[in-house]
């Protein structure tokens, strides 16, 4: 079976992933992650060698993204709408006249 590495974009991507989940990790403590899904805290700690990493691997091979929950996620093509109106607001503004001078 011949070994298949990652392209330097998805590489670079499953190394980001696995940086954030690892932030989160730390934030929560494995011993609290390890009570709630009923594993020894032992059993975290080895995922830390590697089955965090080819697990981030996998997210990033399935195009898909790790994100905090508070994040909210919205298409490109919105993004893009969203700049383009304020491109065109602070266009506007930039032409709006100044104080008519009735005082």
């Amino acid at each position: 079976m011949t070994a298949h590495k990652l392209s330097p974009e998805l590489s670079a991507r499953a190394r980001d992933i696995e940086a954030l989940m690892l932030k989160q990790l730390l934030s929560v403590g494995q011993k609290n992650i390890a009570e709630s899904i009923g594993l020894s805290e032992s059993t975290i700690s080895r995922w830390k060698e590697g089955e965090i990493e080819r697990w981030c691997k996998v997210i990033a091979l399935l195009d898909l993204k790790l994100v905090p929950f508070s994040a909210q996620c919205h298409p490109a093509s919105y993004i893009q709408a969203l700049k383009t109106l304020a491109e065109l607001g602070l266009q506007a503004e930039g032409k709006r006249p100044g104080p008519i001078g009735w005082d």
